[in-house]
């Protein structure tokens, strides 16, 4: 076998040669097979394009009853924060009435409005002290003007606290 640096120069133009003439054919050729697969890759993208409008849409939909129902239970929790904001002031009002301080008396009736039962307790588990410390309001101003508002007809005899004697029960 010889070796030609001269042989394989005529090969690689005939190579060269041919590339360009398969080249030529091959899109005259490939035309029908081109247009086939780009109709399948235009018909299977239609298809994706639908289911994935379809898919699109129930997730917004998804969202859009997820963000209602979080509107809705917003209100809900805005209800139950108050309700536990009344809770807490009602609690601390009536812990400091069974220590024997003295409340101030709008305090005392927010107390009797929201929470009867809890008086009832507050005044028969109060113990009596020799200083009782003097305690400011634990209702805002807006609490403080709505309270009185609402029982401004029933006095202030009701705010007093009543002195239990050896009745009250032990707490």
């Amino acid at each position: 076998m010889e070796l030609s640096v001269s042989g394989r120069r005529p090969r690689a133009a005939q190579a060269a040669k041919a590339a360009p003439q398969e080249e030529t054919k091959s899109p005259a050729a490939g035309k029908p097979a081109f247009q086939k697969s780009r109709t399948d890759k235009l018909a299977w993208s239609q298809q994706a394009l639908s289911f994935l409008q379809e898919v699109n849409r129930q997730d917004m939909e998804k969202q859009r009853k997820l963000l209602e129902a979080k509107q809705k239970n917003s209100g809900d929790l805005d209800a139950l924060r108050e309700s536990l904001k009344k809770m807490e002031r009602c609690q601390k009002i009536a812990s400091r009435i069974m220590r024997g301080d003295k409340v101030p008396p709008q305090d005392e009736m927010y107390l009797m409005d929201n929470d009867p039962d809890g008086y009832k307790l507050a005044l028969a588990c109060r113990r009596p002290k020799e200083k009782p410390k003097e305690w400011e309001s634990v209702l805002d101003e807006e609490e403080q003007e709505g309270g009185s508002a609402g029982r401004a007809g029933s006095g202030e005899e009701t705010a007093e606290p009543v002195e239990s004697g050896g009745e009250a029960a032990e707490c």
